[in-house]
């Protein structure tokens, strides 16, 4: 169990459109290279940006893209995608943003776009997320300043929590020495920015927190959501970390991401069976390995429940998919194969006919 949210980041570097580009135009699925080349790359998809400001936005999107420093996961160590680069992969082919050269174009998200990445926000960044709605729900609206000044409250908040939930003493002590790796007092004025800014940002790009600018000071707010806020259906949906590590951990986002965007789905019945095969069918054919016709299995899940939801208004859960494979093995035993990893873990399969 670790805490659920990043602390090494900066200004700019988690918005949602910046890994985008990262996947469409700096990495590819099977070809690795050294994460300085990668910045590299991505510096010159910031043409409004200079210097040193440019390189530590692109060093940092690198950065958290990958599992270090709990980032999200989306490359692999030598930056390959992770099954998670290549659901983005496949929604950002769907939408046509693959060959785009325009990099403008990543930065405004398609709604399912904004399902996608909300879902891996609130696998990485849930922790944060729940501690800025249970201070949102408070007062309504909070300033700037608030938030800079007590971001560090924040982080300590969430790490407590932590340790008090860890099920052993080896838990508590691996999240006791993360923690040690904070500093101790308060960080400087030219920190705070970095510290609070980008999750702000991100959660603005995702349309869950709005902002105005007045006087020179910036305000902030929850979104609207019919009569109530997307920070209010966070705090009761997720109520305290212990309940959210649950939800998470059985893969529960997706009724929590319908109702932020204001959906009201049909829950997945068999009379779908065609729409989820097609959307399986589809997902195959864009991520399966061009030498070995693998595909993640994780992949395969998360880009059916993105794609159900926001394309067809079906909210579908991982159970349901798992469960039509397994009856795909059991009525046509030839056209399906799974394949494990390095762990022995059932990961990855193959379709050896049309499904």
């Amino acid at each position: 169990m670790e805490p659920r949210f990043i602390i090494k980041t900066h200004t700019e570097a988690l918005r949602p459109g910046n890994y985008s580009v990262l996947t469409a135009k700096c990495t590819f699925p099977d070809k690795g290279a050294y994460p300085e080349t990668v910045e590299k790359r991505l510096t010159q998809f910031f043409p409004s940006k200079k210097g040193k400001e440019v390189s530590s936005i692109a060093r940092y999107t690198v950065l958290t893209a990958t599992s270090k420093n709990r980032g999200f996961g989306f490359l692999l160590d030598n930056m390959i995608w992770s099954w998670k680069g290549q659901v983005i992969n496949t929604v950002l082919y769907y939408l046509g943003k693959k060959d785009s050269s325009d990099s403008s174009a990543f930065r405004d998200l398609a709604d399912i776009e904004s399902i996608c990445y909300l879902r891996f926000f609130l696998e990485t960044e849930g922790a944060i997320i729940l501690k800025l709605a249970e201070r949102f729900c408070k007062t309504g609206e909070l300033s700037y300043e608030y938030l800079k000044d007590n971001i560090q409250d924040v982080f300590k908040e969430i790490y407590q929590e932590y340790i008090d939930i860890a099920p052993d003493f080896r838990a508590r002590s691996r999240i006791k020495e993360t923690f040690g790796e904070m500093k101790p007092e308060r960080y400087d004025e030219d920190t705070l920015p970095h510290k609070i800014k980008p999750h702000l940002q991100a959660l603005a790009d995702l349309r869950i927190l709005s902002s105005e600018e007045t006087n020179g000071k910036f305000v902030f707010s929850p979104v609207s959501v019919g009569m109530t806020s997307s920070f209010s259906i966070i705090h009761s949906r997720l109520k305290n970390i212990q309940n959210m590590e649950n939800m998470f951990l059985n893969h529960d986002y997706f009724p929590l991401i319908a109702e932020l965007y204001s959906l009201t789905p049909a829950r997945y019945t068999e009379n779908h069976s065609d729409l989820l095969r097609e959307t399986i069918s589809y997902g195959y054919n864009i991520m399966r390995n061009g030498i070995t016709r693998m595909a993640d299995i994780d992949a395969l899940i998360d880009w059916s429940c993105i794609k159900m939801l926001s394309e067809h208004n079906i909210l579908i859960e991982k159970r349901n998919i798992e469960e039509f494979f397994n009856r795909i093995r059991k009525e046509h035993p030839s056209s399906i194969q799974f394949h494990v990893d390095g762990k022995g873990r059932i990961a990855y399969l193959v379709f050896t006919e049309p499904i």
